[in-house]
């Protein structure tokens, strides 16, 4: 039989747990809190599930800091990303809305310099990143932190294919780069300086925001007809640690050059 004392110290127990638990949800609840009221909550389009693992093959998979899925082989032969995008799922797709702009020719190689998007009060530089050890793209850090991050593994902007440049939307509890950028609109125009002086104008045609564990990396990275841009930062919810669990991205068409 169990003691009167040992059922008052069992209750304690479970009372005590109780209350640990319900404490660590405040904790999160305040953390998250805290967070997003610092800088206010950022334009975000429209939630979008793919139905897709971030790899886009049905394998699990997670969008990084800033930057999604893994693009390792998004450049590659036909076992590469660029190859799937050809017979991906419907669902994989982003919108495809015509520009109301004539598509332009695409351009020699060269590294972007500067980033401008006037609808959302964009003028930075921009400066080259690749991947980490595990294979998934980096997120600027340090004195870079509030810079576009040009993508070095994908087309520079302008040349035939999706060029991915990346930001944070914000960083050490502050506005960074990319903070509007989910409330880019189909017609937005973007420009791209690029280290041969030229500028590479596109226009956006779709914005969506896909959970990181669906991020459509075949539609981001994949093979496109002509030159495209990809503008990705981070969107959504806050995780217990403060993470976002959702990526915003945008995808524009070189309309002049």
């Amino acid at each position: 039989m169990t003691s009167h004392g040992e059922s008052r110290q069992n209750g304690g127990r479970r009372t005590a747990a109780v209350v640990l638990a319900a404490l660590a949800l405040l904790g999160a609840a305040l953390l998250v809190f805290a967070l997003t009221s610092q800088v206010g909550a950022p334009p975000e389009p429209a939630l979008r599930t793919t139905g897709a693992s971030a790899d886009g093959t049905g394998s699990d998979g997670a969008g990084s800091d800033c930057g999604g899925a893994e693009p390792s082989d998004a450049g590659g032969d036909e076992s590469s990303a660029a190859h799937r995008a050809e017979t991906a799922e419907p669902s994989q797709q982003p919108a495809t809305a015509a520009p109301e702009t004539a598509a332009a020719a695409a351009l020699p190689a060269s590294e972007p310099t500067g980033l401008r998007i006037d609808s959302i009060g964009v003028d930075e530089r921009v400066f080259p990143i690749g991947l980490g050890e595990d294979g998934k793209l980096l997120a600027p850090r340090g004195e870079q932190a509030d810079l576009a991050a040009w993508f070095d593994g994908s087309p520079t902007p302008g040349e035939s294919g999706p060029s991915v440049i990346e930001g944070h939307v914000t960083w050490g509890g502050e506005r960074s780069v990319f903070f509007e950028l989910g409330g880019l609109k189909p017609g937005d125009r973007i420009e791209v300086d690029r280290e041969d002086g030229t500028v590479a104008t596109f226009e956006v045609y779709d914005a969506a925001r896909y959970p990181k564990d669906e991020f459509p990396t075949v539609a981001v990275y994949g093979k496109t007809d002509g030159s495209e841009l990809r503008l990705i930062t981070c969107s959504g919810d806050l995780d217990v640690d403060g993470h976002h669990l959702d990526n915003t991205v945008i995808s524009a068409r070189l309309i002049e050059s």
